[in-house]
């Protein structure tokens, strides 16, 4: 374990220079927004590593991706499992770089929420307290990812902030309100089943918590389905897939939200909407898992240009 520590630090060493040469600027302006503070890289590495399973290898995690990494890191910081996530991602492709990832990630704790639709549904006399329910404050956190000597996504630089209440009311998700806990995905597209199994792989970091999928493993298979990651040789590899040809700078063009735990059976509900298609015919296009009582249900849906 020290020697693998020893290795990642070596890895991730250099990383800050690197980035420093081409988009300092551009980093320093999405990390350091209004009501962001600035975290630390380092021991925010030593929380993705405690995530993985292949702690063995040079690089654990090595072929996990941005957007997993960047879930892995807000799910642990966040006490309540009802929740709602918004993920926001953008891209920039430089020649000394690669691929830069910017993701901002939005958690609402709809424990309290769901705790009130509960009681005016049953009375307050048959509903558990509010710690049964989840407590916690509504977080965004501010990620930068880039590949570094095989990893596919080293963490560059982080920051967060806590929603206000009164903020986070005003906030609208792909479905509506953010926090109104009634709001489903049913509603986001016009839905087409899937019929194709998604191939499995060997787990690289818990894939199940509280009877469902965690939110990092429910966005790998929405990769896999959408051919940004692979898992057909059966090892799960990042790639990120196809940079749009129309993006230039940070601004998102890939949209993900997770519902999570928010009904009565055990649940998990997460999209992928992939916009700046280098497609002549196609606008965006969407996937969909959604999981409840354990049987999980893959779907599609398509907006033509």
């Amino acid at each position: 374990m020290i020697r693998t520590a020893a290795t990642l630090a070596v890895l991730l060493s250099g990383t800050a220079l690197t980035i420093a040469q081409d988009l300092q600027t551009e980093l320093d302006s999405f990390i350091g927004a209004d009501g962001f503070e600035r975290l630390d890289v380092d021991l925010l590495e030593k929380v993705l590593l405690d995530e993985f399973i292949d702690v063995g290898d040079i690089a654990p995690g090595g072929s996990v991706g941005p957007l997993e990494k960047a879930l892995l890191i807000a799910t642990a910081e966040i006490p309540s499992i009802r929740t709602r996530t918004a993920v926001d991602y953008g891209q920039i492709l430089s020649e000394e770089d690669g691929p830069v990832s910017f993701i901002e990630v939005r958690h609402y704790n709809l424990g309290p929420a769901v705790r009130a639709e509960t009681i005016a549904a049953y009375g307050e006399g048959d509903v558990a307290d509010e710690d049964a329910f989840g407590l916690g404050d509504h977080m965004a956190w501010r990620f930068v990812f880039q590949p570094l000597m095989g990893n596919s996504a080293a963490l560059i630089d982080v920051s967060s902030k806590v929603i206000p209440e009164k903020s986070a009311a005003k906030h609208d998700c792909a479905t509506g309100p953010c926090l109104d806990p009634l709001s489903t995905l049913d509603t986001a597209a016009e839905w087409e089943g899937m019929d194709a199994a998604l191939p499995e792989w060997p787990a690289l970091y818990a894939t199940e918590a509280e009877g469902a999928a965690t939110p990092a493993h429910a966005v790998a298979q929405l990769a896999v389905a959408g051919f940004w990651a692979n898992a057909e040789g059966g090892a799960y590899q990042w790639t990120g897939g196809e940079h749009p040809e129309s993006v230039r700078d940070a601004t998102p063009f890939r949209f993900i939200q997770i519902d999570r735990q928010l009904g009565q059976e055990a649940s998990i509900d997460a999209i992928w909407l992939e916009t700046a298609l280098n497609d002549h015919a196609l606008a965006s296009i969407t996937f969909r898992r959604a999981e409840i009582g354990g049987d999980v249900s893959l779907m599609r849906a398509s907006a033509p240009r």
